[in-house]
């Protein structure tokens, strides 16, 4: 297959190996996350929607509103296992637009449950939405991580956040528009006040189909190499990844015991981290409304805002530092630094304090999350769709946990149970992020220094 390069990274026949690997990305990558937009496009509306429905409409309680969270996984555990395997094996982007066909349905889905008072449409809506993410966000790690320079991977992920923060950005300001004028004026006519969810519904259909139509699967950032200098690259065959790359300098079966033990500790704490992330996030809202008394829906969703889509913005400049620091020394930093935010969070006294502090918990969490698909994506190339379902279907495992112990504090120890908890496991992965990274070094197929 012929590709045409010639879109802005020329570069001359003099040029050498060491100027072609200073390319950070293939040359459709820039296009490819630029169709992310469209299915970015109701994140925040829909993390808005999720408590306000549950607990102001529907008259859920912390707890049902912590397994309404743990439903939508629920449909990712499910979908996990079989998607990253399928990943490895068929076109990516009919995965895409699979994801981005199902992700649509669920959206009506929940409008539909909406409109007719029934929080068990609206749970199926958030169910099948967590069945097809899968189908979206793996395999498109995986081809971000194909299309991209090893040592700039954070960089691309960043990449993929900030333009997610974009289509966030621009779905923000509309349903922010249609929700608060139609929530001051007419707040009985349900069909109006959520229509959004219709928008993005056709928005995630749409960005599924020109995905599958523009995006060049086959176009490798190690083929992308080799075919601007092919007589001065040489092209890395899949075929030849090697199971355990150091297996001459120590007994394979060592090796093997190392892999495995660095890998589960890895997925372990991917599970923790996101127990910790979705045990207190769905519950934000309700603190915002029940304990620092801001009432006005439209308020709640201006203090959420920055969090939810100015971090995004800031990943790509997160990902070009993630790029230069240690990933052990890194992890510990924003790990850190985010347990001592969510403890400002829980000791803010205002609304504007609480979501000044919220968007630099959000920010600290992108740069974690940077780091460690940085990680996930160099330790193999020909199963990397299998990696990132293992590590998504243990992470959907905790973000099933997450909210139900989150609301089960809420009910029972108090509104500071779930951010006190957050904070404790926040500290306690730190080490075995330590140890992961560490153990998984030698075995890395993609190795930086």
């Amino acid at each position: 297959m012929s590709h045409n390069f010639d879109n802005g990274n020329h570069f001359d026949s003099d040029s050498t190996p060491e100027e072609a690997n200073a390319m950070k990305i293939t040359p459709d990558f820039v296009p490819m996350i630029r169709i992310i937009f469209w299915n970015s496009m109701g994140f925040f509306f829909f993390s808005f929607l999720i408590p306000y429905v549950t607990i102001q409409l529907l008259g859920g309680t912390g707890t049902v509103l912590g397994l309404t969270f743990s439903i939508q996984t629920m449909g990712g555990l499910i979908s996990a296992p079989f998607v990253g395997y399928l990943t490895d094996r068929v076109s990516k982007k009919l995965l895409i637009l699979i994801g981005s066909f199902g992700r649509g349905t669920s959206y009506i889905l929940m409008y539909l449950g909406i409109l007719l008072s029934s929080l068990l449409l609206f749970a199926i809506g958030m169910f099948v939405l967590g069945l097809f993410v899968g189908f979206f966000w793996t395999p498109l790690d995986t081809l971000i991580s194909e299309k991209s320079n090893k040592s700039n991977r954070s960089f691309a992920f960043g990449k993929r956040a900030g333009m997610i923060g974009k289509g966030n950005l621009v779905g923000s300001i509309i349903s922010v528009i249609i929700f608060g004028l139609a929530i001051i004026f007419t707040p009985e006519n349900l069909f109006l006040v959520y229509s959004p969810l219709i928008l993005f519904a056709a928005s995630n259909v749409l960005g599924g189909i020109i995905f599958h139509r523009k995006v060049d699967e086959e176009l490798t950032y190690d083929k992308h190499i080799f075919n601007l200098f092919p007589s001065s690259v040489e092209p890395i065959m899949v075929s030849k990844e090697p199971v355990m790359p150091d297996s001459s300098v120590k007994p394979k079966n060592n090796l093997a015991t190392g892999f495995f033990f660095g890998f589960s500790v890895l997925t372990i704490a991917f599970m923790l981290s996101s127990m910790n992330q979705s045990l207190a996030y769905p519950f934000f809202q309700v603190y915002l409304i029940e304990e620092l008394k801001v009432e006005m829906p439209i308020l709640v969703m201006l203090i959420c805002f920055p969090a939810q889509v100015l971090s995004l913005l800031f990943a790509p400049k997160l990902g070009k530092i993630a790029d230069k620091v240690n990933p052990v020394l890194g992890v510990a930093v924003v790990s850190g630094l985010g347990a001592l935010v969510t403890w400002f969070i829980i000791n803010s006294t205002s609304g504007l304090m609480f979501g000044f502090i919220l968007l630099f918990d959000a920010t600290f969490a992108w740069g974690g999350n940077l780091i460690l698909q940085n990680v996930l994506s160099r330790i193999s190339k020909i199963h990397r769709g299998k990696i990132f379902g293992a590590a998504q279907w243990l992470s959907l495992l905790g973000a099933v946990l997450g909210p139900t112990l989150g609301g089960l504090a809420w009910d029972s120890l108090g509104p500071s149970a779930p951010f006190m908890i957050s904070i404790f496991i926040e500290l306690s992965v730190i080490p075995l992020y330590a140890i992961a990274i560490i153990s998984l070094k030698p075995y890395m197929a993609e190795k930086v220094d």
